[in-house]
């Protein structure tokens, strides 16, 4: 089995990946999810936001992605002024609590992925590739947050080819998903950070999350050495896409 495969570059100087378990105090996620990643496509491509038509065309595209950390994670955190808006009013002279309110954000600094994006639909990856070649995007292009500018670059695009693992371990550039890795299957390398999130993968075109997670990424950018069901190779080059 083979895939064509597209890889960018994206990355900005803060990124903001929003747990969907934290409230007061939001936390973000290490590395960009899928499902964030999606609506990253939806813009460059120039997919309307309206009645998710953007998850829907990519959906039905076959749209498969894997996500390879570049620069190691780095954390901080930051108070936001928001707007008061409790009581379902903003009228700030007569708030005698104050017209904002501020709330401690949790945010990664200089933030940087290398994109693997494949699709059934080749017409559609094609144009993904056009643009990202040219450097054109439709929409704003952000990590996040709409505050949260980035940037991206072409790096190439190659064809990939599914392997099926003999239980040997293999290095894998990207994130991978615990689903796929084989009981016992980690090789913990000295000098390596690992760390497993549970995170939304899948959206439907309603918005709602169909698929959760475990991703286990290595935080430092290295590879990680795993023994896992299969894998897309190509020239040495091994990558897990969901």
């Amino acid at each position: 089995m083979k895939k064509k495969v597209l890889i960018f570059d994206l990355y900005g100087d803060y990124a903001h990946f929003r747990k969907y378990y934290t409230t007061t105090s939001p936390l973000t996620f290490s590395i960009i999810p899928p499902v964030t990643l999606m609506g990253v496509l939806g813009a460059i491509l120039g997919l309307s936001n309206e009645n998710n038509l953007y998850l829907e065309t990519l959906n039905e595209a076959g749209t498969k992605v894997g996500i390879q950390l570049i620069k190691p994670v780095k954390k901080f955190r930051m108070g936001m002024n928001l707007i008061n808006t409790k009581n379902d009013y903003w009228v700030p002279k007569h708030r005698t609590e104050g017209a904002r309110t501020q709330i401690k954000y949790e945010f990664l600094k200089d933030a940087a992925y290398r994109i693997y994006v494949s699709m059934d639909n080749e017409e559609l990856l094609n144009q993904l590739k056009y643009n990202v070649s040219r450097h054109k995007c439709v929409y704003t292009v952000s990590l996040g947050l709409s505050e949260l500018l980035a940037d991206f670059s072409f790096v190439d695009m190659r064809d990939f080819n599914w392997r099926e693992n003999d239980s040997s371990f293999i290095d894998i550039v990207t994130a991978v998903s615990m689903d796929d890795v084989l009981q016992g299957g980690i090789d913990i390398s000295p000098g390596s950070r690992y760390l497993k999130e549970n995170m939304p993968i899948k959206m439907d075109s309603n918005r709602e999350v169909t698929q959760y997670n475990e991703m286990l990424t290595e935080t430092m950018g290295n590879h990680i050495k795993l023994k896992i069901n299969g894998f897309w190779e190509s020239h040495g080059l091994n990558i897990n896409l969901l």
